[in-house]
């Protein structure tokens, strides 16, 4: 799998030529323009502050690539950790001796957690650097990991599950800071769709390695497993990893002054004042979305094992397998989606030169809205709710399980093409902090996925998985009008309510 995700980074990400290249469109300080749909800057490469033809990043680009599958894989870690447990969850639920709606604890209080510590560790990351925050981190996860595999009941199992999620967690939020720090604007969505593919593949391998294991070895070596993968995380972390933060990097490199918070206080860590962002009109229409979305692909995941046992009689095993077509989906949304949202963002910037009067440092100066990014996002959320409204009704029906995994395909590339859209529109809006929002997403995502998780089993008792979908599908509809405010009058809604420190 790593050797898999390196060689498609290599492939997919920018060289150190044509970093170079884009790095002299990449500007630092924000002055209003008189030009509809732009914001003209102090270019970098014009500014002596900015860091005058120096690179945005001192890494090679085979260091780059070698953090982007390092962090991609340490993101896999959190979501595999949470769906490798589902195919044995009967099988815990027996021989820990408790009844259902008891040990459907164990994944509401992993959720809960996976909501609240990135806040806290994007906070860290922010403050002490990427490296140590991974580092602790992993070896926390690891030890929770060992707590599960050697719990022999509900109490131990559930605080071992909520130490393994504060470990597992914080790369949802330090992860897309780290790409952050080592990627310019003009690049990010490409590297964020590698990284992204850690994070999106564990909810269709984790059934299929944890189906299997469990059915072969017993579920505790699901978790030893797990407790090997996050040592050898923690390891990297340790040995292997440079630090990238920008303000950090910048005090043993020259680079461009661009993207680099200022020193935070220990005492500024306050994950309240983060979830407060939602205040802003259009963060807040791309975090309900944000939600809609990973809530209804979350309880499509968590569902699909009984749908695959019970409706359409597979084994443990074989409905692991299955999992594979929203893991293929995913893989394709999120690569194509981060190359959608680069070349949109060049070919918006394009158009708007071409369309001004003035020389070529002017031109230069020129920065694309952040809605720019959005421009594609309908491609990936109709593909998400055709997927999920015609997948619930062809389970309801007994129908085709073929057309079944179709769908699933499509429920994954839409999400994942949705999320890339999504993503690096949170970046650009907060280009200083970009770990802390990636936090701050993640926190509702997962807030709102705890919750519908619980509600989904009553749901599909009382009115079935094709209503249920419909649900669910009305509620992403609904995030998606919202959100079609931010892509039209996006730019107008920052400027008139902030974030003050948005593009």
């Amino acid at each position: 799998m790593a050797e898999s995700l390196k060689h498609k980074a290599a492939d997919s990400l920018p060289t150190d030529d044509e970093a170079q290249q884009q790095n002299a469109n990449t500007s630092s300080s924000i002055l209003p323009s008189h030009h509809s749909g732009a914001t003209k800057e102090v270019s970098d490469t014009d500014s002596t502050e900015a860091g005058e033809g120096l690179p945005y990043s001192p890494f090679s680009t085979k260091v780059k690539v070698m953090v982007v599958v390092i962090t991609a894989l340490t993101g896999l870690v959190s979501p595999l950790s949470a769906n490798m447990y589902y195919p044995s969850i009967q099988t815990v639920r027996s021989d820990l001796h408790t009844s259902q709606s008891a040990i459907t604890w164990t994944i509401t209080a992993y959720m809960i957690a996976m909501a609240v510590f990135p806040l806290v560790w994007s906070n860290l990351a922010d403050q002490i650097g990427r490296k140590p925050v991974y580092a602790l981190s992993m070896i926390i996860y690891t030890c929770g990991s060992i707590g599960c595999a050697l719990s022999h009941n509900l109490a131990a199992l559930i605080a071992s599950r909520v130490v393994q999620s504060a470990g597992s967690s914080a790369v949802q939020g330090a992860g897309a800071g780290t790409i952050s720090d080592i990627y310019p604007r003009e690049q990010r969505g490409t590297a964020l769709g590698i990284y992204y593919l850690g994070p999106l593949l564990g909810p269709c391998l984790g059934p299929l390695i944890g189906g299997y294991i469990g059915e072969d070895i017993g579920w505790r070596w699901v978790f030893w497993i797990l407790a090997i993968w996050g040592g050898v995380m923690a390891l990297l972390a340790i040995f292997v990893l440079p630090e990238t933060h920008r303000r950090l990097v910048a005090k043993k490199h020259k680079i461009q002054q661009v993207n680099i918070p200022p020193p935070l206080r220990l005492k500024d860590n306050n994950p309240l004042l983060d979830i407060a962002t939602a205040r802003y009109p259009a963060v807040a229409a791309a975090l309900f979305h944000f939600a809609m979305i990973f809530g209804s692909y979350f309880t499509n995941a968590t569902g699909q094992p009984l749908a695959y046992e019970n409706v359409y009689g597979l084994s443990p095993g074989m409905s692991g397998v299955c999992f594979l077509a929203s893991g293929i989906g995913c893989i394709f949304g999120s690569t194509s989606g981060g190359r959608v949202t680069d070349i949109m963002l060049k070919r918006k910037k394009r158009a708007l030169i071409a369309k001004m009067q003035g020389g070529e440092e002017e031109a230069k100066a020129i920065r694309v809205p952040a809605e720019a990014r959005l421009e594609v996002m309908w491609i990936g959320t109709l593909l998400f709710l055709c997927g999920l409204i015609i997948s619930g009704w062809l389970i309801d029906k007994k129908l085709s399980l073929a057309g079944v995994l179709v769908m699933q395909f499509c429920i994954g590339a839409g999400m994942a093409f949705t999320f890339q859209s999504l993503g690096s529109y949170l970046i650009d809006v907060f280009p200083s902090m970009s770990a802390r929002i990636t936090g701050v997403q993640n926190f509702w995502r997962s807030a709102w996925g705890a919750v519908i998780v619980q509600v989904f089993p009553t749901m599909l008792s009382n009115i079935g998985w094709g209503w249920s979908y419909t649900i669910m599908c009305f509620l992403t509809v609904l995030s998606f009008a919202v959100m079609q405010c931010v892509v039209f009058k996006g730019e107008m809604l920052r400027r008139r309510f902030g974030p003050p420190t948005s593009i």
